[in-house]
């Protein structure tokens, strides 16, 4: 029986069934990988259903795709944040749903302590020996973009606010406005060994301003690369990312300022990272 998992503003609600239904609408079988950015809160969770219930009945959609191939970001930021970086044990802020398919086994997490990824365990060799650039040659994103046939999956997130692919693009395009800011600390292994590193991220000087990316978005649904569909109250959306790759160049080819607030200025071309300067975390590049 298809039992309720959420219930959305309008009262409808939505079981397992209808999240299987609408990942399918949006093509997110139909490649080799997937690449998930979640936000899981579709509307009101059903009484009956605690925190782990709710998880695991929405990995077992995923189980029902059967795709064995499932990548997440499990981010920390560890060292913009000065903390060490515990493979095992570092939890991720890229929400509850990566968090759970991290922590599950047979599965292998990165050891980039600013954007780690969580892979299948049969692709470890993919990953495991990451360059010191994490949005550079070598570094999670980058073996992304090697792989074949893979997929974006905006499940209940959207690209407008998490897509940081957009960052390992201007990289590999040497964007004027972005810099490589170096961090040092400690990576601790999977047997507790402690590890002495320094990882460079590719971010906005001062001055500049990234903006969000909906009218991105918008151009991608409406040329017909993204497939979109609602759930609840957010949305499942799939984008290839080979369109990805091609459509982001294009933009800067066209509009170097495409993902900027506003245009930068050459005044704004500080190399200084001032994110967490006032205490906040540090969740994004």
């Amino acid at each position: 029986m298809n039992s309720t998992l959420f219930v959305d503003l309008d009262g409808r609600s939505y079981g397992a069934e209808e999240i299987f239904d609408a990942l399918k609408e949006t093509g997110a079988q139909d490649c080799k990988a997937l690449f998930i950015h979640s936000d899981i809160m579709f509307g009101n969770v059903a009484a009956g259903f605690n925190r782990r219930d709710y998880l695991q009945t929405i990995d077992q959609v995923f189980e029902d795709l059967k795709l064995d191939c499932l990548l997440v970001p499990t981010f920390t930021f560890s060292f913009c944040n000065k903390e060490d970086y515990d493979i095992a044990r570092s939890r991720t802020s890229m929400g509850a749903f990566n968090e759970h398919l991290r922590k599950k086994s047979g599965r292998y997490r990165t050891w980039d302590p600013l954007l780690s990824l969580s892979v299948p365990m049969h692709l470890k060799t993919n990953f495991q020996n990451p360059g010191e650039h994490s949005l550079g040659e070598g570094g999670g994103l980058d073996s992304v973009h090697q792989m074949e046939d893979v997929k974006f999956l905006f499940f209940g997130s959207r690209l407008g606010e998490c897509f940081t692919y957009v960052h390992y693009v201007e990289k590999m395009m040497d964007v004027p406005y972005r810099f490589d800011m170096p961090f040092s600390g400690m990576i601790i292994d999977e047997d507790g060994n402690r590890h002495a590193s320094r990882q460079y991220m590719h971010t906005a000087c001062y001055g500049v301003k990234p903006a969000n990316y909906y009218y991105f978005e918008d151009y991608l649904e409406e040329k017909g690369f993204l497939k979109k569909k609602r759930l609840g109250n957010k949305y499942v959306a799939c984008l290839s990312e080979r369109d990805a790759y091609r459509e982001i160049t294009k933009m800067l080819g066209k509009d170097m300022n495409y993902f900027l607030e506003t245009p930068f200025r050459t005044a704004d071309l500080i190399p200084k990272y001032t994110k967490g300067a006032n205490g906040e975390r540090v969740t994004h590049c």
